[in-house]
């Protein structure tokens, strides 16, 4: 049977790289975006390409509580079980803005879209054979340090630390699951993919966007490069069973120290379910 890999922010730079490639060993896709028409022309690209047919779209606001718990329950109805789970989703806000639940965006989009949709759908990814979680974080998170008074930055907010903070939550949030779900046999692990040479960032506009592209056209790698080590870790017998690791270039590294911090990963865990609970979906 093949293997079911979901994979959000799948119509753009790594995460369409990296389906390009999944789609070739053969994987079952499901991609995850906000714009169903450009999911549609991705689908047919893909098809097209590898031959694979066994490719699906499905549309969502991965910031909004409200349509991830859709998107969960459409993917349910798709498949019976699932055998990679791939948090590629994410975005620099470089201006404080919010989502339409009143959630700050990098946040919203970066953080809660990643433990929200893996708490939906972790007993698919645990049926039949255990499969694995993989979390695309970033080197970004290298000088970040959380700040459980001002968690969403709301106060005082700079878009590339509120940026750096989430990615360091993303590396927090995946050694916190490998704790508590050892025994399920679903492997978690995180990345760095490398400072990529795509779409990131081209959401703002000004000086934001114009510097973040002047750094790209010098030091950013290329996006083939880039989608290397989540492919590595969703395809790889050379990490089966290996869990709670950081990788980079398709090697487990050391995060930051702040990152190993076990009370502040219980902390975030908790911050993190209390304010799912607060918000209403009806």
């Amino acid at each position: 049977m093949n293997k079911i890999c979901i994979i959000t922010g799948a119509t753009d730079g790594i995460g369409k790289q990296t389906a390009l490639e999944l789609a070739h060993k053969g994987f079952s896709l499901g991609l995850v975006g906000r714009n169903s028409e450009k999911g549609a022309t991705v689908v047919s690209e893909l098809i097209a390409e590898t031959g694979n047919e066994s490719i699906k779209f499905f549309g969502a606001d991965l910031s909004s509580k409200k349509s991830v718990y859709k998107l969960a329950e459409e993917i349910k109805q798709s498949y019976d079980s699932l055998d990679v789970l791939l948090n590629n989703a994410g975005a620099y806000f470089s201006e404080l803005t919010f989502s339409n639940e009143k959630i700050e965006s990098t946040f919203a989009l970066n953080h809660l879209s990643y433990f929200y949709l893996t708490q939906l759908l972790l007993d698919m990814v645990k049926s039949e054979s255990p499969g694995r979680i993989i979390n695309v974080a970033s080197m970004a998170h290298k000088n970040a340090k959380l700040d459980f008074n001002n968690i969403q930055m709301k106060q005082d907010f700079k878009g590339w630390t509120a940026y750096g903070r989430s990615k360091l939550m993303n590396i927090m949030f995946t050694y916190e699951c490998h704790r508590r779900y050892s025994e399920t046999g679903v492997t978690f692990n995180c990345l760095h993919p490398g400072f990529v040479d795509s779409n990131f960032g081209n959401n703002n506009v000004g000086f934001a966007r114009g510097s973040l592209n002047v750094a790209k056209s010098i030091f950013a790698i290329n996006i083939e490069k880039g989608a290397q080590t989540s492919v590595y870790l969703a395809s790889s017998e050379d990490v089966s069973g290996v869990s709670g690791k950081y990788f980079y270039k398709c090697k487990a590294i050391k995060s930051s120290k702040v990152s190993y911090i076990e009370e502040d990963q219980k902390q975030l865990w908790e911050t993190t379910e209390d304010m799912i609970k607060l918000i209403q979906i009806n």
